[in-house]
């Protein structure tokens, strides 16, 4: 039998989440695999699911995948809405936000390379949740990031959500300026 030394691959995942005290909103999801990560992206979703810094869910594993497939060295997840439990519902997204939410989309946006609007359809169906892009996509202008502002399609050019079956293998990101089918 031949002996065949082996070299690990090292690397450091780290990761870090900004909750509110009483742990209602989950605010941001930052993972990142380059240390020092120089090269973020944030991808903005509808709303927090089950990932909390240890535990991941299938929409924050394909968005850190992707991410990284696409070069960067980490990923910055914020929502449109941050209460946790949301299912989407008018009656929930109500008071899906409160106070702190747009001021750290805000301050993450600063420190990006890209912001990935990835909300899929979802703002098409539900008049709050247009209208909560709408008013993340001004601030973002308004704070002079709309360079940096992308959005996530399939390859035909249709809004999608990580989860759609269209962009789970391939992402087609589709700068801000360039008009994406809606």
């Amino acid at each position: 039998m031949v002996e065949t030394k082996v070299a690990p691959t090292m690397f450091d995942l780290k990761g870090n989440v900004k909750f509110n005290k009483s742990r209602t909103h989950r605010y941001e999801l930052m993972i990142t695999w380059k240390q020092p990560a120089k090269k973020l992206a944030m991808v903005i979703t509808n709303y927090p699911g089950q990932s909390d810094g240890v535990v991941m869910d299938l929409t924050t594993m394909l968005v850190v995948n992707h991410v990284s497939a696409l070069g960067f060295d980490g990923v910055v997840m914020v929502n449109l809405f941050s209460k946790l439990g949301l299912k989407g519902h008018p009656k929930e997204l109500i008071e899906g936000t409160d106070s702190v939410t747009d001021q750290v989309i805000l301050l993450a946006a600063n420190d990006v390379s890209q912001i990935i609007i990835a909300t899929g359809s979802f703002p098409k169906q539900n008049l709050l949740a247009a209208e909560r892009q709408a008013e993340i996509i001004d601030s973002i202008k308004k704070a002079g990031f709309e360079k940096k502002l992308a959005f996530l399609c399939d390859s035909a050019g249709k809004l999608a959500h990580p989860l759609a079956a269209k962009v789970r293998k391939k992402w087609v990101i589709v700068e801000a300026t360039t008009e994406a089918k809606k």
